[in-house]
């Protein structure tokens, strides 16, 4: 290779070393959202703790049963497994992209026999070389596409983290569900249980005279239609039970041992401030982290349109008889290349017409993914002080209403009401109770989603251990 092309090398070798790095987040962010929807400076929605956002909301319910599931749940749910799976994708490919930053080593051995068909003469030659080839990455196309896969599993990473936080809100919110549909059966089964005792008083009493055939009509009626509550209310249970067992990697078999007590309110949390959202929440993240994929992708795309510099070197023997080598035997080689397109078609430029597309479809859907978090704080926020006010409202009229049936009982005892009147009395108990119970939960699970909202993330509880699981949970190693 000429002694100017030599000298030339470090040039561009310093050239290589040019790219253009990929912006900070803010210019990342920058232009994401309109002005109106720009994060103020506190939330909307009454914040009742003013504090940082803080990790750890799982323990705040204190229910050594429901850290013991999000266990399972974290190791052996589906989705969770294919979502890790991903991000192992995604760093091969990030260490792939790599590659061709570094010179390409490879060895060829050949063998060849020639004659012609007027001889019985021939020729065989043998030989073995060691090649190299490098492409000087000097206007960053090859470091810009390595950056945008580092990018990729970056927010592959953030995804599987924001799965992660999911599917234990779920189960948390599944749990939350199990235990009302298990009150909700008990609640049933307790009216099941009364009207049961009602039909039959009713037919002592049309017996004695003291109660009319439509009266006992009208308690036979309400006992079915209370029986008919005890199935859809097992239906309930049963169903929202083999849910969670799905969610926890289980055979759905509606055996999970479930609580019956809903665990305490935990004091309100810190939500911190709407701008943190961007950095603590990890779809957020991963949406940036997709944003700056994309802007070096379109950077890989313009430097693919200017000429590329390419190294090779070989060297090796080649000989009529491997065994007795002679130097003049011995050859090698270097050679450059600088090549760069000059008509493909417009191929070339379409391509960063493309890329710079799909980075505006990035940014675009970083904003979305922005409003929609700010909505689902406000939301949460908002929900958690109204369903507080909600929960004492429709306790305290369970408490009358219970009140109401326990004097309507008596009045029935004592003939003053008649049949239809007890039966919309009781009707109107169970219909409080059951309310009440559904605001409880209601709230639980809208605690849960604000936690989630806010980006808290929480301590994995400690797995359970192998002997204690149920024989279809234990795999073979």
């Amino acid at each position: 290779m000429p002694r100017t092309s030599i000298r030339l090398i470090p040039v561009l070798l310093l050239l290589a070393g040019c790219a253009r790095e990929t912006p900070p987040d803010q210019e990342l962010q920058k232009g994401a959202l309109p002005p109106a929807g720009k994060p103020p400076e506190q939330f909307a929605a009454p914040v009742q703790n003013q504090g940082a956002v803080v990790d750890g909301w799982l323990a705040t319910f204190k229910d050594k049963r429901l850290d013991a599931l999000v266990a399972e749940a974290l190791e052996y749910n589906r989705d969770l497994a294919a979502a890790k799976a991903r991000v192992d994708q995604a760093a091969s490919q990030a260490r792939s992209a790599g590659a061709d930053l570094k010179p390409q080593v490879g060895f060829a051995m050949d063998a060849a026999t020639q004659g012609t068909g007027g001889s019985s003469a021939r020729t065989d030659k043998l030989g073995t070389s060691l090649n190299l080839s490098w492409e000087l990455d000097v206007w960053g196309r090859i470091s810009s596409a390595q950056r945008a896969a580092q990018e990729t599993y970056a927010s592959k990473q953030a995804d599987y983290e924001f799965a992660r936080q999911s599917l234990a809100a779920q189960v948390a919110k599944d749990w939350f569900l199990v235990m009302q549909a298990v009150q909700q059966e008990d609640i049933a089964k307790e009216f099941a249980a009364i009207q049961r005792d009602s039909a039959r008083l009713t037919e002592l009493r049309t017996k004695g005279g003291k109660s009319s055939q439509y009266d006992l009509a009208l308690a036979r009626s309400a006992l079915a239609t209370a029986d008919d509550q005890v199935e859809q209310a097992a239906s309930g249970r049963e169903s929202a039970v083999r849910s969670l067992e799905v969610l926890l990697g289980r055979y759905p078999k509606a055996e999970l041992a479930v609580a019956k007590d809903l665990p305490p309110m935990p004091p309100p949390p810190p939500a911190g401030l709407p701008s943190q959202l961007l950095e603590r929440r990890p779809d957020l993240i991963s949406a940036t982290r997709q944003v700056a994929a994309a802007f070096n992708q379109v950077e890989s795309a313009k430097a693919a349109r200017l000429p590329k510099l390419s190294i090779t070197a070989a060297t090796g023997v080649t000989s009529q008889d491997l065994k007795n080598l002679k130097l003049q035997d011995v050859f090698w080689n270097t050679a450059a290349n600088f090549a760069g397109p000059i008509f493909d078609g417009g191929k070339l430029k379409e391509q960063v017409v493309l890329e710079t597309a799909r980075q505006q479809e990035a940014l675009a859907n970083f904003g979305k993914a922005a409003l929609t978090a700010f909505e689902q704080v406000e939301k949460a926020l908002s929900e958690d002080r109204r369903l507080g006010v909600r929960i004492e409202l429709v306790q305290a009229a369970d408490h009358e209403q219970s009140e109401a049936f326990r004097l309507a009982r008596l009045r029935f005892d004592a003939g003053s009401i008649d049949q239809l009147t007890l039966l919309t009395v009781q009707g109107q108990a169970l219909q409080t109770r059951l309310a009440a119970l559904s605001v409880q939960v209601e709230r639980l699970t809208n605690r849960v989603d604000l936690h989630l909202a806010l980006g808290g993330g929480f301590e994995a509880p400690t797995p359970t251990a192998e002997d204690q699981l149920p024989a279809s949970k234990i795999i073979a190693k």
